[in-house]
């Protein structure tokens, strides 16, 4: 029976020192922890950055598409771009892969439909550009070219 008592401590006494032949120094444990540590701040650095790149894209596009309904309206030929611009419903309204803006055209129509008021007529416009010399006021410069051009 001594001999069956024995053979547990023999065991026991086995595992204990492949236990302690496999375990980690201390400094080691110690040095890769203190990796895991710093790994672990710069990727929650970096995944900051990452939220704030998110949010800087997030508001550009926003913005470009904000741009691009104001340069839609300016294109109709609004009276009043605030006016026309309150009427879009830009929830509904979300920048594309190419760029454009979907649906802001078929908005911008059936307000223009509904609400022609808003917009100017769409007569054909002349533009004239008036050379202005130094020194001269600018409506005396425009009346020195309409009567030149009425002769």
């Amino acid at each position: 029976m001594e001999e069956f008592n024995k053979e547990p401590e023999r065991q026991h006494g086995a595992k204990a020192g492949a236990a302690e032949a496999s375990a980690v120094p201390k400094h080691r444990f110690d040095c890769v922890n203190l990796c895991l540590k710093e790994t672990k701040e710069a990727l929650r650095a970096k995944t900051l950055e990452a939220e704030a790149g998110k949010r800087r894209i997030t508001a550009l596009e926003r913005a470009l598409a904000d741009a691009k309904v104001e340069t839609a309206i300016a294109v109709h030929r609004a009276k009043n771009l605030a006016a026309v611009k309150a009427l879009i419903d830009l929830s509904s309204l979300k920048l594309g892969q190419d760029g454009d803006v979907p649906g802001l055209e078929e908005q911008i129509l059936r307000i223009k439909k509904s609400q022609n008021f808003l917009f100017e007529s769409e007569g054909k416009t002349a533009y004239v550009l008036v050379p202005v010399r130094h020194g001269d006021a600018l409506n005396k410069s425009i009346t020195n070219y309409i009567k030149r051009t009425e002769k």
